[in-house]
């Protein structure tokens, strides 16, 4: 039997906790990182020490002292410069490689927390929100080591080596400089932090929303244009953008005070050190060309530090993004691979006994003690008013939701003793809407069978008959399919997944209402074609069409999540007790009474 993980309450991380698991989640290669961080640090020493030299020379110069005092200057002002620049483009290639390996790392991870809890664990979230958590918080994670990380190690190297630098020349300056560094960055990151933090919690749970609102309105543009309800939807779009807007004008004003506040620190840096040096000369503590040199530092200083604080800033937009990911791993998973999984078992023989399945606490029982059996190599049908439970049994054939009581088998092997890779191994599925990639006729067959070969997809193409309409195409199967498969027409996306499925090779084949949408001559064709196709295959076929029931083995009939009877739609009876399993004909009285939404299990099914 199994068991659905109930959620249990999760603590809330602290800022801090979110960031080191995010940063312990994607890491980089930390030789890699060190490198970047040392040829950062590099570039900006050159950027200090090439202003303080070339204030040294100019004033040195100035006093037109001989010519060979000043070579060390010279040559040292050529060397910064020179070095300047391959010091800082390294540090952007190796951090910048570093980022987009952060980013693959972290998309990677996302990917196998998602990948469990799809589709039970993620069936409350809207698909837009989990699009832009997907999208753009992985995005925003990629400046978590370029822009946030990285420049607040360079900065503290640099102001270390420019303190140190000031006050081997003059101690009361690299006093001076300390306090004046660290009153900036502190203050500025102090504002930063405190006034970012609380609008970055706000603007990325908006950005979410509107992400949302965004896909389901473009989605659903057709159907609500046809209702008039457009302008409502779009209205509430808007309504979040203007919330986001005023946001992003609070963060411009504190941003424009951060720079406030590092101009005020540089000016006071410059006055201060002028205000100790000037004194300094007149007493023969300094010589004169120094002068500018200790300016000139504090300015390259500060060009460097003055970034802390818009790591600073975007650090509390990283934490969120972190988060929002986080929260994702924290959903429980609604289904669990055995700690000993059981291999896969040579027979195909479908069973589920005493089937019990919920959606959710609150919801009624999807399947009631549901018995169902495929004997191998059996064609069955499933039928039923809608909400009886049919494709509830798909969802736990395809171990998509756990059993709440009884059992689900393949081959007389529990589904729980199973991997869930195993599990989906033995079954291929074509759902009622198969979603198609943008990409090639070929690469959305393949998917199925990745180490599938180009004979071996073109003749699951065949298979579905698909090979006429492939052979008319221009570039075959290396034809576009358009974005979910706009340039195809639905009894074409139907035949494609049906190619998919076949080209699985699966024992089991699984087929959920596939000529939902389609016109009555492409259905019968499809199922003609399936049939034809999957001799020898284990087949179930849910549907909703009558005449689609004649060419199968045995008929299951489901209603209020229990099967309330079978029979053999290729004899000709008269009307007998369907749910004693008695044969009867196949006639359009009989179905639209088994369908009828009146519940069939409470009308008296066997004076059908």
């Amino acid at each position: 039997m199994s068991t659905v993980a109930s959620p249990e309450p999760v603590q809330p991380r602290s800022p801090w906790a979110t960031l080191r698991t995010v940063l312990r989640i994607g890491a980089p290669p930390r030789a890699r990182f060190l490198l970047s961080t040392v040829l950062g640090s590099a570039a900006a020493m050159c950027t200090v020490a090439l202003l303080a030299c070339s204030g040294a020379l100019i004033d040195k110069a100035a006093l037109r002292p001989p010519l060979y005092t000043l070579t060390v200057l010279m040559a040292a002002v050529q060397l910064l410069a020179l070095g300047r620049g391959p010091f800082r483009y390294g540090e952007r290639l190796v951090s910048h490689d570093a980022a987009l390996g952060a980013l693959a790392r972290i998309r990677m991870w996302l990917y196998d927390e998602v990948e469990p809890r799809s589709p039970a664990g993620l069936s409350q979230w809207r698909s837009g929100d989990l699009l832009t958590r997907a999208t753009g918080d992985v995005d925003l994670l990629q400046d978590l080591y370029l822009r946030g990380i990285s420049p607040v190690i360079v900065a503290t190297v640099t102001s270390l080596f420019a303190v140190v630098v000031v006050a081997i020349v003059l101690p009361a300056a690299g006093v001076v400089l300390a306090a004046c560094l660290a009153g900036g960055v502190g203050l500025s990151s102090a504002v930063a932090w405190t006034r970012q933090h609380r609008l970055g919690a706000t603007e990325e749970a908006l950005r979410g929303e509107l992400g949302a609102d965004v896909v389901e309105l473009l989605r659903a543009a057709p159907d609500l244009i046809a209702l008039g309800r457009d302008e409502e939807y779009l209205e509430r779009a808007l309504v979040t953008d203007a919330a986001l807007t005023r946001l992003a004008c609070r963060r411009s004003w504190t941003e424009g005070a951060m720079s406030a506040i590092s101009v005020v620190f540089t000016g006071a840096a410059v006055v201060a050190l002028l205000a100790v040096a000037i004194p300094a000369i007149g007493t023969h503590r300094l010589p004169g060309y120094m002068v500018a040199v200790l300016p000139l530092v504090a300015l390259g200083a500060f060009e460097v530090v003055t970034p802390v604080a818009d790591a600073v800033s975007r650090l509390s937009h990283h934490v969120e993004a972190a988060r929002r990911l986080l929260d994702i791993a924290d959903l429980p998973l609604p289904v669990s691979d055995p700690t000993d999984p059981a291999p896969a078992p040579t027979g195909t023989e479908v069973s589920l006994d005493r089937a019990v399945l919920r959606y959710g606490p609150d919801h009624p029982r999807a399947l009631n003690g549901l018995t169902l059996s495929i004997p191998e190599g059996r064609r069955v049908a499933l039928i039923g008013p809608s909400g009886a439970g049919k494709s509830s049994v798909v969802n736990v054939l395809l171990r998509f939701w756990a059993l709440e009581d009884g059992e689900a088998a393949i081959g007389g092997t529990s589904l729980d003793h199973l991997s869930q890779e195993t599990a989906r191994s033995l079954i291929g599925w074509v759902a009622q809407d198969t979603h198609l990639f943008n990409t090639t006729v070929g690469a959305n067959i393949a998917l199925a069978r990745p180490g599938a070969d180009d004979g071996e997809i073109a003749a699951a193409a065949r298979a579905a008959q698909l090979g006429p309409w492939v052979d008319s195409l221009p570039r075959g199967l290396d034809t576009p399919v358009g974005e979910e498969g706009a340039q195809l027409s639905g009894g074409q996306r139907q035949r494609l997944a049906l190619a998919r499925a076949l080209l699985a090779r699966a024992p089991v084949l699984v087929l959920d209402e596939p000529t939902s949408g389609l016109d009555e001559p492409t259905a019968e064709r499809l199922v003609h074609d399936v049939l034809a196709t999957t001799t020898g295959t284990s087949l179930l076929y849910v549907t909703h069409r009558a005449d689609e029931l004649a060419a199968f083995d045995e008929v299951f009939i489901v209603d209020n999540g229990k099967v309330v009877g079978h029979f053999d739609p290729k004899a000709r009876l008269p009307h007998g007790d369907v749910q004693s399993g008695q044969a009867a004909p196949i006639v359009p009285e009989l179905f639209d009474a088994i369908t009828a939404p009146s519940r069939v299990g409470t009308s008296g099914l066997g004076a059908v």
